[in-house]
């Protein structure tokens, strides 16, 4: 089978490598399309803490089930299937606890430990496999993956009916998010970005408000138009939205941290306590959120595919990582046809 090796920073090779061998708890899955996500992107430039050469990523995957393991009960070949990146140890506390998102042994696809996505074939646990349903095109269920962030970082934050939401970032998991967040109930719906494009999809999604950054600060735009937020979810990993989320929080409210950043950030802790306002993390997900993401994708409520800006076949997805690296043509959702 063909495979793209992430075999060192910035650079990828199209090699054969035999099929993968199956376990008895296993599905072996044909990769029909796969998205580029942005932590691929920082482990392609060398800044991942845990996707490193060589390997083989993606992770963002949809495929066909081609065989199963002999103690595979929940899915058939032939089967349209998603998966969910990450295979927990399932005793320690988090794990028996229902948040085995935050397991230490887990091993997540994409990485050394599993290889991912870009490739004809894979393998994954079948607890971690989930049908597609069939009103729902491949293409959309790659947001499947993206969607779930979202979803969970929602969820983290405890979003209600009438809520006021920032979100700063417009790129697919602030975009991703905007949607969790309308779907519990919030009526205001803020993101921000430097990016006109990525602005005028939140628009068509459900974005009640976007400001360009480049051309006016959030805080004067919440002052004239909409007043404090009950939540701020930083989807872009720069220092500059630390600030820019505590200049806009309501007292008491939280601070939610889904980006990966690059570097360490300093926090003023004072105006945190002095606030009392919250500051949470969001990792991942867990089986509801994927649930939930495939549940609103096939609901048809929103308009996704305008999130889907880039399309590359596998044998280019060289040019297609160079693409999302360098934001050429504006890029949102990337994805590599198999």
């Amino acid at each position: 089978m063909k495979v793209a090796l992430f075999d060192r920073n910035n650079h990828m090779t199209l090699l054969e490598k035999e099929m993968p061998k199956l376990e008895d708890h296993e599905v072996l899955i044909q990769v029909i399309k796969a998205g580029i996500c942005g932590s691929d992107v920082h482990a392609y430039m060398g800044n991942h803490p845990f996707r490193f050469p060589p390997s083989i990523l993606g992770h963002e995957i949809i495929g066909r089930v081609k065989e199963i393991g002999d103690n595979v009960t929940s899915r058939k070949i032939g089967d349209i299937v998603t998966i969910e990146p990450q295979s927990s140890c399932g005793y320690c506390q988090p794990c028996r606890e229902g948040h085995y998102n935050l397991c230490k042994d887990k091993v997540v696809l994409g990485t050394p430990k599993w290889d991912g996505g870009f490739a004809e074939y894979m393998v994954a646990p079948e607890r971690t496999v989930y049908t597609i349903p069939d009103t729902v095109s491949p293409e959309l269920a790659v947001l499947t993956e993206p969607l779930a962030v979202g979803v969970h970082a929602v969820n983290v934050a405890d979003v209600r009916n009438g809520d006021k939401v920032a979100i700063l970032g417009s790129g697919p998991i602030g975009l991703m998010t905007a949607i969790a967040a309308h779907d519990k109930g919030a009526t205001t719906i803020c993101l921000t970005d430097a990016i006109d494009v990525n602005l005028e999809v939140a628009k068509t999604l459900c974005a009640t408000d976007v400001v360009n950054i480049t051309k006016q600060s959030l805080k004067q735009y919440a002052s004239d138009y909409i007043g404090e937020f009950d939540h701020v979810f930083l989807s872009a990993g720069h220092e500059s939205v630390i600030k820019e989320a505590f200049s806009v929080i309501k007292r008491k409210g939280k601070v939610i941290s889904i980006a990966l950043f690059e570097e360490k950030i300093a926090i003023d802790l004072n105006a945190l306590m002095i606030t009392e306002t919250q500051m949470l993390g969001s990792a991942m997900y867990v089986k509801e959120d994927f649930e939930t993401a495939i549940n609103l994708i096939a609901s048809k409520r929103y308009q996704m595919e305008s999130l889907i800006t880039h399309r590359f076949d596998f044998n280019e997805i060289s040019r297609a990582m160079e693409v999302a690296l360098t934001k050429e043509g504006y890029p949102i959702k990337i994805i590599v046809d198999f």
